[in-house]
């Protein structure tokens, strides 16, 4: 079970007043087939709604696939409720939506936007270019067409790669994109994978923050790593 079911699972724990969390069984199941996420925005917070066995739900969490992970703590409470626990329809709802995002497409500067993604396996890098494409891609910037602007423009996008893994996910992302890589030996072997036409560039991570956020202020920043850099939150 990854540590994003676990923190669900905790949250929602916290709101039926569990201090602590329970040994889990590992062979927990879930109907995938029943899951249908999208996303929505309510009073300028984007939540993933999703239906799980014809029941909805929405979370705080950023990502179609966190429907998934939700759906596994789903089973968690199921499971949970049948020996001893009280776990009601209000305690999901109220912990759903107020999930830790430690690091699972969290904002942590607001101007400009910069967001940490935190990544240790190839998984967590397809689930960041996904999500990526989910809030800043192509299907997006067309929504945003008005009568008045009838073509906006595209999202410009610059990620800091702090990884040694997951190239062959991140060439995925193709278009309005920027990378610096913290590693010279990660860059040559993205460029020997992939052939298109992708600006890049290598700096350490303590250079390349201050970098990115100076000189790239009108892009979105990205940055993909398994430790959280320090940033103060500007508001």
């Amino acid at each position: 079970m990854n540590n994003s079911v676990i923190d669900i699972v905790t949250t929602v724990l916290s709101e039926a007043g569990y201090k602590e969390v329970p040994k889990i069984p590992t062979d927990i199941k879930i109907v995938k087939k029943t899951i249908r996420a999208w996303i929505s925005n309510e009073d300028g917070t984007a939540y993933i709604n999703f239906e799980y066995k014809g029941e909805y739900y929405k979370t705080n969490l950023r990502g179609t696939h966190q429907a998934v992970n939700c759906a596994y703590a789903i089973e968690v409470f199921y499971h949970l409720n049948k020996n001893g626990y009280k776990i009601t329809r209000e305690h999901i709802d109220n912990g759903f939506v107020r999930v830790p995002l430690n690091g699972r497409f969290e904002t942590i500067q607001k101007k400009p936007l910069v967001i940490f993604n935190a990544a240790v396996s190839t998984e967590d890098i397809k689930n960041f270019v996904k999500t990526v494409d989910e809030y800043f891609g192509r299907a997006v910037q067309k929504s945003l067409a008005t009568p008045q602007n009838l073509h906006p423009k595209p999202f410009k996008k610059l990620i800091i790669y702090d990884c040694d893994f997951g190239l062959e996910e991140l060439i995925k992302i193709k278009q309005n994109v920027t990378i610096i890589f913290t590693s010279e030996q990660v860059r040559q072997k993205y460029l020997g994978i992939y052939n298109g036409i992708v600006k890049t560039m290598t700096m350490g991570l303590e250079k390349a923050i201050p970098h990115a956020t100076k000189n790239f202020a009108e892009h979105k920043i990205f940055i993909v790593g398994s430790e959280k850099p320090h940033l103060c939150i500007s508001h």
